[in-house]
């Protein structure tokens, strides 16, 4: 996995035949995955998602925001017999990788395997964590006021223009022709979502198997990416890199937390299906509202921005 190097060349340098190197990388990956998954994916809570929250806030300046969430195509081989299941619009094989990635850069939630030709959001929605997100099941804390306000604001995820807008869903404001206000939310909301972008680029360098397509069958792809994953966490909570170069000051975390979660999230109930929520577009606002005000701007990000 960190060589990227084939099953033909590992059986060359100890003369093994490529198929049992495969066998052994397949096992491999599997027990790590059933080692570490419970100590880098615990289960999910409300004091875990509020530690997140708490990060996200010190670190990128992005209140009651809990996780960062995005998609990665990982290139694999074309399966036999597949069509263009596989085939996605970057013109290659792959299965999707979903991950919601906290302000550290570490893995919270992963979900391997959705076919390649679909979308982020169409992945996201067959997902085990997307069904808890929409279901009500992830157990999030209650909505909390905005720093410095009497506005209540749900803990939320946020994500590109890919992802549906709902309470627990913060993406950008659509469109070119934005007023000040909504484009610094945007610059705000992609500054807080590179999180993810950046730990997918840290996953694909570490590991270099990532630089080429998996050649295995897919069931043992799946399995390599989530065996990358855990050791993503487990080597990053422990190599003293977990500090972005922009943070002055971060206390010792122990590894975050993954899998699924039981409990409720205290959603609104005027959500008309197929639209989007009226609850969330007013969230929203509050919260683009907020970053222009005295308490929650970054004068910095605001002079970039405005016009």
């Amino acid at each position: 996995m960190a060589s990227g190097a084939s099953f033909q060349s590992i059986g060359y340098s100890f003369r093994v035949a490529h198929n049992t190197i495969g066998k052994i990388v397949h096992e491999t990956c599997l027990a790590l995955w059933n080692t570490l998954s419970p100590l880098c994916f615990p289960q999910p809570s409300k004091t875990l998602w509020e530690m997140k929250s708490e990060r996200f806030a010190t670190l990128w300046n992005f209140p009651c925001c809990v996780g960062a969430l995005d998609g990665k195509h990982v290139r694999i081989q074309c399966p036999s017999h597949a069509g263009s299941l596989f085939f996605n619009y970057k013109h290659f094989h792959s299965i999707q990788l979903q991950a919601v990635v906290d302000a550290d850069l570490m893995f919270i939630v992963i979900d391997v395997g959705e076919y390649g030709r679909n979308s982020d959001g169409a992945a996201f929605k067959t997902s085990d964590f997307g069904k808890a997100l929409m279901n009500k099941k992830l157990d999030l804390p209650n909505p909390s006021l905005i720093p410095g306000t009497d506005e209540e604001m749900p803990y939320h995820f946020v994500a590109d223009e890919a992802y549906p807008l709902n309470l627990n869903i913060m993406r950008p404001f659509d469109g070119r022709n934005l007023n000040n206000t909504r484009r610094v939310f945007n610059q705000r909301l992609s500054r807080a979502r590179k999180v993810v972008e950046c730990a997918f680029g840290i996953l694909s360098r570490k590991w270099e198997i990532f630089q080429r397509p998996l050649r295995v069958q897919v069931d043992n792809a799946e399995t390599i990416v989530k065996a990358a994953c855990a050791l993503h966490n487990f080597v990053r909570a422990r190599d003293g890199e977990m500090r972005p170069e922009t943070s002055t000051e971060m206390d010792t975390m122990e590894a975050p937390s993954l899998r699924q979660s039981a409990g409720l999230v205290n959603w609104e109930k005027n959500n008309t299906p197929g639209r989007r929520p009226v609850d969330a577009i007013k969230a929203r606002n509050a919260l683009a509202e907020f970053f222009m005000s005295e308490g929650g701007r970054l004068q910095w990000i605001n002079d970039l921005v405005c016009v």
